[in-house]
């Protein structure tokens, strides 16, 4: 899918555009005629990154070679994500694994690096990582918990990643809400969702309605597993940034229009329709309690200007 011009100026708002690049038609093109890509290894600080096979010094390798890294903390230090950046269609995408072993592939140009953190900045609070909580398309929708050390009924802050609705997952939102967490006054949970269009691999393009959809799929699930996490189910808040920030201002003003009906599948009848619902409970019981229990949304900010929604429609992802 290319972006027509009207379409960058919402990708820029929405945080996609993160860098500038060469158009990647022209990049696929220059790979493909020379069978070698380059691979620029980030300088590390506070550990180290093992690579295998060796990059060259120049960086050119054959295209499809795979890179085994490994990453490696130094003392007074912790892992917090090794990844690669390349250019994508919308401009530099960034890929992150939460896991200190994993796998690059030389499809592309591409920079390898690590990131570690100091070992108090984990102090407090404990991490449940990839809740999944339904699977609508191709991808397990997931969300994981950041839990202070005895927490019993705290407010409960849930975090809406951004990234244009079609870009990054919950894992990118992780430093916010280690800094949340950190007070020890909140629960946080950092959410992921479907992305418009067919991002993710689904057959069906996705649209914005669905996205609410998961969004209080995951809502739900969190409420009613909250007290397993420590926090109170009749006290959520919503934030967010960019399509995040979207998202969590749509999620507590169109809670009363959670039901069974759907979105316009009956003409004049436009209801959000959780992706996940607890057993023996209706979409419109759920709507009913989560209108209650959301009590704030604190977007730091988002795409709100109604001239730069209409790009994101199902007619446009028809084709995509």
């Amino acid at each position: 899918m290319t972006p027509s011009p009207s379409l960058l100026p919402t990708l820029a708002l929405a945080g996609i555009i993160l860098t500038p690049a060469i158009g990647y038609s022209q990049i696929a093109k220059n790979e493909s005629a020379n069978s070698k890509v380059k691979i620029y290894l980030d300088s590390i600080e506070h550990g180290k990154l093992t690579v295998q096979p060796a990059v060259p010094p120049d960086g050119q390798v054959p295209m499809g070679t795979v890179f085994h890294l490994s990453a490696h903390p130094a003392p007074g230090y912790r892992f917090d994500a090794g990844y690669y950046a390349a250019p994508g269609v919308f401009g530099q995408m960034y890929y992150e694994s939460m896991t200190p072993d994993f796998t690059v592939t030389a499809d592309r140009d591409k920079s390898i690096g690590a990131s570690f953190i100091p070992v108090n900045v984990w102090q407090g609070f404990k991490v449940m990582q990839d809740v999944v909580y339904a699977k609508p398309g191709v991808k397990p929708l997931k969300y994981d918990v950041y839990i202070p050390d005895h927490a019993k009924n705290l407010p409960c802050l849930v975090i809406i990643h951004g990234g244009g609705w079609m870009a990054n997952n919950e894992d990118i939102m992780r430093g916010l809400a280690r800094e949340l967490v950190r007070s020890g006054r909140y629960v946080v949970c950092s959410i992921d969702y479907r992305w418009i269009g067919r991002g993710d691999g689904d057959a069906k393009p996705n649209t914005l309605a669905d996205i609410l959809n998961d969004v209080y799929g995951a809502l739900a699930h969190i409420q009613e597993h909250a007290t397993k996490y420590g926090a109170d189910a009749t006290r959520l808040a919503v934030t967010g940034d960019s399509a995040g920030g979207h998202l969590s201002a749509a999620a507590i003003d169109l809670a009363d229009h959670i039901g069974d009906g759907g979105f316009g599948v009956t003409p004049g009848v436009y209801q959000f329709k959780p992706t996940y619902l607890p057993a023996n409970k209706s979409a419109a019981q759920v709507g009913q309690e989560l209108t209650a229990a959301l009590k704030a949304a604190a977007p730091s900010y988002g795409v709100f200007s109604p001239a730069n929604l209409p790009p994101f429609s199902l007619e446009s992802f028809s084709a995509a």
